[in-house]
């Protein structure tokens, strides 16, 4: 499971409306804006992201809590979008290839269309499997939310 904190914005029955917690610098890179990643990533978001997950504990408006997505769920999803269309891509080109350069071109557009198509059908069926879902784990007590963000940054393990 992969896990992050966030707080309650509004819940729904069985659902609720969180913001996750702003990432913070972890002063093993730049002690004031931190690392690249997180500058690229407070440069591109307009405003605080906001997500639908489930609740099965019933939490109430303002609570801190842990949310956990399962690990399969992720790599799933990163092969999806990235390994299928980036191998129809290079088939379709390969295939295609003997017809001449145009017709490789054309092959792997094609290829790749059809491939995002297909990775777009197979993720709406998923994404209704409660399996592969954001849920609220815990509530989290002010005491665990401090004591999480003074691990040092993995980026530089």
């Amino acid at each position: 499971m992969i896990e992050t904190e966030a707080r309650v914005l509004r819940v729904e029955p069985g659902f609720a409306w969180v913001e996750p917690r702003p990432h913070s610098p972890c002063g093993q890179c730049d002690p004031v804006s931190g690392c690249r990643s997180l500058q690229l990533a407070r440069m591109f978001s307009l405003r605080q992201p906001q997500f639908r997950v489930l609740d099965p504990l019933g939490v109430n408006a303002g609570e801190q809590v842990k949310i956990a997505v399962p690990e399969s769920g992720m790599l799933r999803s990163a092969g999806l979008l990235y390994a299928v269309p980036v191998s129809a891509l290079l088939l379709g080109a390969m295939l295609a290839s003997a017809a001449g350069e145009l017709a490789a071109v054309a092959g792997g557009l094609f290829a790749l269309l059809f491939s995002l198509l297909l990775v777009r059908g197979y993720s709406r069926r998923l994404a209704g499997d409660v399996r592969f879902q954001p849920h609220i784990a815990s509530r989290a007590s002010s005491s665990q939310l401090s004591v999480e963000f003074v691990r040092t940054c993995r980026s530089r393990s």
